[in-house]
């Protein structure tokens, strides 16, 4: 490009980038199979430096919409990054002359361009903002064809400023927005001259002038008000709004004349006015006379407009509103400023206070009827409008401010700049300070919080017969109701639970009174007092109690999606009051019969509603409603009736959980209900024998399962035959009879039972056990299920499982089930059992953990030492489990020192862990990292039983003669491949230099090691590992094995010598070595 006479000039253009350029471009939206290489192509010819003549060419000689956006759109990445042309000085002043070709079109060609126009303001001195503002609002003023432009600018400048794409610092982005500021009054005239060029043009305005509101908020002293943590807690006002220039706006007089004749205004323009009128609320959160008269012509536009809209709007009654109508785009604009307004009506009328006028009172009488009329609209959108509203008031009585929206201005835009000037405010506002604004505020808002939680009880019913409710969406209502439960719980704060209840109780007693039964208003009360729950105190009132007297005499429906509404209603309220029944007996007795006798055995016959998953989340939450009663009241189930009361109600139970009609996943949290009634019995025999009932029940099923399989296992040749890849649900149903009863107790020795009777049942049906698992090995969730379930029983049965004769063929099984498809899960449950009985201290329980351990760690460890980790067959997670399982047997001194002494599999395993612990960080360090962390945990076990300092305040012999073999293992003992020591050396090294390349710091595999080193240098290795370091490094690769000298290697142990009493320091010592190498690899690789 060449520049004469201060135009920009381009040299001949290159006619074949162009040409291509346009190729790719059509390519891009007509060659669909290319797309992703047309796509490549643009973003590289993007990022060239032969761009910039193309572009020109591109928007000066095409017509074609498609290629000048695209043009368009390249200069406005570029102008945003920074990126000009080398040899233009004002590069704005040429984009204004592409602007001038684009002012009749295309739109969005016209939009990119006034973006780039800003961005190259941007970019620009300070010192010429203002110059360039006035400029450009000159030029664009001079035709009439100028003012979509103009009005884009208006738009564009406010949002430009706040767009991160904008490499600008803040700094920059802040002095230009307020240099904008100065020009306040140029771009508000502006703005009014231009809305009277055309119906286009005023609706283009009003969103403008909205935009530059939203700028107002970058004034440095609007800033210094919100960041202000005094007393006034970030009150803000707009200059604007004190000088008056807001209110007294033509602009803003109109958008309220015209939302308040929105009836018959043209909704495009309506939505304009919204627009504006929203952002003005926005420009003060004070109540002085200035902002009050800006913020009640707001509330008089939305009263006037709802006075004209809320008629037709109430005419359909309780019909649901057809979405795509006019009257709810209509109202869905007014519904917006509604929703906004809730924290401005706050502060008015808490500022009123006791010196309300009437005329005042009647301002806010009005907007309150409009507020709940839009709660009660059979409409979710439109309802949810007056839900913000409500919302928005509780929200400022909770935190004295209300929610504030984030500072787009700030350096740091994570945290909103009010919030944290309000919880300054809190933290300098005592509590009592706190707790007497609210006692003070509460009288001036609870006649307005009590007619909110009526129009809430009118908001939350279901259509009568909601299929026959051509516009009604459950889930969409569903989503709807949990808003208006948020609101009845913060309701609680104003008016106080026990008044809400009671006004409930006031409607349910109409509801009984009146015939033909209205379900939806009987479910609307229950939802409405499960919103009071939480801050209700059970059992003190009256209201909750009767109605749980009544759910089971209700005339529930049959048919129909009432049937299924109104028993989820039942359900919700069990579960939101399973507290109160734990602690009332007799209305515990009535709800259980109810539930196992009727409630959850009519769902299942019920018909399936419009929705699917109705009939699933009614059947969900019922189930979730019987376990929650059960757990919550076990104890008084147990001991109601002289332990009658709990046979009935577990047996009911038991039949729903052999109903295949239900759900897998409902029928499970059913055996956990079970298992926490058994779980509270005194006498372990009815224990036993319930439990064994329950488990013969759940195997009835599993027999018919495991009558048509082949007499001998598939083993690692079985496939899975499900649909769905999934274990066959009787199957997982019986395991999860088998452990349910998991957390029973302690007894004491003089009371101990000879036999624990879980573990009794499961000896008992342990046959049936090892013939489902051997023959389903390949179903994963089955077999983590049993793990899982073999864990608790052995753990809460600790005591009692050294002396079970199926302890030792439960662990085989499992060893055999990992051999036939290895899962990382069976390592899991054989560490779980090291952790339980290694403590015990019994020498036959020691031989069969180290035995289990050998049998799960030496297959693993012998084919990663064969083979690459690749090859293997097992997963990364197999082999880091397998190792995790090995260090905590190792950690265990009793275990270790039968490991070292007697176990044929040690040695081996020692020798292939450090054969291959370098290999795994050379093939894949990222995928491996944690089996070569746990492969060091256990090379550091095996090296800390070999230091004195280990066992140096404990004298027992079996310490010492651990030591000593210990030590013999490392660097005495013949393994397999040499002797230990020199060759676990060599192999951290070389470890070391293999993880070089991913980050020394990253991860745990650099620090893993350099634990393990420093325990060879604390022990007694320490000679030998400083002898042979030094040659340890020169063995290394080049050019790492030349990066130190003999000088250098010697200082290197020495300092790591000294430094082995602080591992802080030793492990960032090892780091520092790392880091070394991988600079020198760095070198090589980029000089090689």
């Amino acid at each position: 490009p060449l520049i004469s006479r201060g135009r920009l000039h381009f040299a001949p253009p290159g006619l074949v980038m162009a040409a291509q350029v346009v190729g790719h471009i059509h390519g891009l939206h007509r060659d669909f199979a290319n797309a992703q290489a047309h796509s490549k192509w643009l973003e590289h010819f993007q990022q060239s430096p032969e761009a910039w003549s193309v572009l020109h060419e591109l928007l000066v000689g095409s017509q074609e919409e498609v290629v000048v956006y695209f043009a368009a759109h390249t200069l406005v990445t570029k102008l945003q990054a920074g990126h000009f042309p080398n040899s233009v000085a004002n590069f704005g002043q040429e984009v204004m002359r592409y602007l001038v070709q684009f002012w009749g079109g295309p739109p969005a060609v016209r939009r990119q361009l006034v973006v780039a126009l800003v961005d190259s303001a941007l970019w620009r001195p300070v010192s010429e903002d203002a110059q360039w503002l006035t400029e450009s609002v000159r030029q664009l003023s001079e035709r009439a064809e100028g003012v979509p432009c103009l009005l884009e600018l208006f738009t564009a400048i406010p949002e430009e400023c706040v767009n991160r794409k904008v490499l600008v610092d803040f700094q920059r982005r802040l002095s230009f927005a307020s240099s904008m500021l100065q020009h306040n009054s140029l771009v508000l005239d502006t703005l009014w001259k231009a809305s009277q060029t055309n119906a286009a043009c005023a609706v283009a305005a009003l969103h403008s002038c909205a935009r530059w509101m939203r700028l107002q908020h970058a004034s440095p002293a609007l800033r210094a008000q919100k960041r202000a943590s005094g007393s006034g807690g970030g009150v803000y006002t707009s200059e604007l709004v004190r000088n008056g220039v807001a209110h007294d706006n033509p602009l803003v007089q109109q958008a309220a004349q015209q939302i308040g004749n929105i009836g018959v205004a043209s909704i495009e323009l309506c939505r304009g006015c919204a627009d504006l009128l929203s952002e003005m609320l926005l420009l003060s959160n004070e109540t002085h006379p200035q902002a009050r008269a800006l913020h009640l012509l707001v509330v008089q536009a939305v009263v006037a407009g709802g006075r004209q809209l809320v008629p037709p709007l109430q005419a359909n009654g309780d019909t649901w509103l057809q979405p795509d109508s006019e009257l709810v785009a209509r109202a869905s604009v007014l519904g917006r400023l509604v929703g906004e307004l809730g924290g401005t009506f706050a502060r008015l009328v808490l500022a009123e206070g006791a010196a309300q006028t009437q005329e005042m009172s009647g301002h806010f009488n009005d907007l309150c009827e409009v507020a709940l009329v839009f709660c009660s609209l059979r409409h979710t959108d439109l309802a949810k409008c007056g839900l913000d509203f409500w919302y928005s008031v509780l929200a400022l009585h909770s935190d004295g401010i209300g929610a504030q929206e984030e500072d787009p201005f700030d350096e740091d835009a994570s945290t909103p700049v009010l919030l944290r000037g309000a919880v300054d405010g809190w933290q300098a506002r005592c509590a009592e300070g706190e707790k007497l604004r609210k006692a003070t505020e509460r009288p001036f808002l609870v006649p307005y919080i009590q007619k909110m939680v009526k129009a809430h009880c009118r908001a939350v019913r279901y259509p009568a017969e909601p299929e026959r409710e051509e516009h009604f969406e459950w889930d969409e209502f569903v989503r709807f109701r949990e808003l208006c439960s948020v609101n009845i719980t913060e309701a609680c704060v104003v008016v106080g639970p026990s008044w809400i209840i009671e006004h409930i109780g006031t409607l349910l007693e109409d509801i009984c009174s009146r015939q033909p039964f209205a379900w939806q208003d009987m479910d609307a009360c229950v939802f409405m007092l499960t919103g009071v729950a939480s801050r209700a105190a059970a059992g003190q009132d009256a209201v909750i109690p009767k109605l749980i007297e009544l759910l089971p005499s209700l005339p529930y429906p049959t048919e129909g999606f009432k049937a299924l509404l109104l028993r989820c209603a039942a359900s919700r309220l069990v579960l939101f009051t399973s507290g109160y029944l734990a602690l009332n007996q007799e209305p515990c007795k009535r709800i259980l019969q109810f539930l196992t006798l009727h409630h959850l055995p009519a769902i299942p016959s019920l018909q399936q509603a419009p929705d699917p998953d109705a009939k699933k989340y009614c059947e969900a939450i019922a189930c979730d409603a019987l376990k929650m009663v059960m757990t919550a009241a076990r104890k008084g189930i147990v001991a109601a009736e002289d332990g009658k009361l709990w046979k009935e109600v577990v047996t009911a139970v038991i039949a729903l959980v052999a109903d295949p009609r239900y759900n897998v996943d409902c029928r499970a949290q059913l055996v956990f209900g079970i298992g926490q009634v058994l779980s509270v019995l005194e006498n372990w025999n009815e224990l036993e024998q319930m439990l064994g009932i329950f488990c013969s029940r759940m195997q009835e099923p599993v027999n018919r399962i495991l009558d048509t399989l082949p007499a001998e296992p598939l083993g690692s040749r079985a496939s899975k035959t499900t649909r769905d890849g999934k274990a066959p649900l009787e199957l997982k149903l019986y395991v999860a009879a088998l452990s349910s009863v998991y957390n029973i107790p302690n007894r004491c020795e003089a009371e101990r039972p000879d036999h624990h009777p879980v573990l009794a049942v499961v000896e008992r049906h342990y046959a049936t056990i090892e013939k489902v698992c051997i023959h389903h090995t390949q179903y994963e969730d089955l077999m983590e299920q049993v793990c899982l379930a073999f864990s608790y029983i052995l753990g809460f049965a600790r005591e009692y499982v050294p002396d079970s004769p199926i302890f030792v063929p439960m662990m085989k099984l499992m060893a055999r089930c990992c051999e036939q498809h290895p899962q990382p899960f069976y390592m899991g449950l054989v560490r779980g059992v090291v952790g339980f009985f290694a403590p015990a201290g019994s020498d036959e329980l020691d031989t069969v953990l180290v035995d289990l351990t050998g049998l799960f760690i030496a297959p693993v460890a012998r084919r990663l030492a064969t083979s690459s980790a690749a090859e293997t067959s097992l997963t990364p997670q197999i082999h880091a489990a397998a190792y995790e399982m090995l260090a905590e047997t190792i950690r265990h001194w009793n275990l270790a020192l039968l490991a070292f002494r007697s176990a044929q599999w040690l040695p081996e395993t020692l020798s292939d862990t450090i054969e291959v612990l370098p290999r795994l960080a050379e093939e894949n360090q990222a995928v491996h990292e944690k089996t070569i962390g746990s492969m060091l945990r256990f090379l550091r076990n095996v090296l800390l039983w070999g230091s004195s300092e280990t066992s140096k305040n404990d004298p027992a012999p079996e310490l010492k003669d651990l030591q000593m073999m210990a030590q013999a293992l490392m660097a005495e003992k013949q393994i397999p491949r040499g002797i230990a020591l020199p060759r676990l050396l060599r192999a951290l090294t070389w470890l070391l230099a293999a993880a070089a390349p991913n980050g020394a710091s990253k991860g745990e595999v650099v620090p893993g090691a350099a634990e393990v080193i420093r325990a060879l240098f604390t022990g007694p290795f320490e000679y030998q590992v400083s002898s042979q370091f030094p040659a340890v490094l020169r063995e290394l690769p080049q050019p790492l094995g030349g990066l130190f000298n003999e000088v250098e290697q010697q200082r290197l142990v020495q300092q790591l010598k000294m430094e082995k009493a602080d591992i802080r320091r030793f492990v960032r010592t090892i780091i520092t070595v790392v880091e070394q190498f991988a600079v020198v690899l760095k070198k090589t690789q980029f000089s090689g």
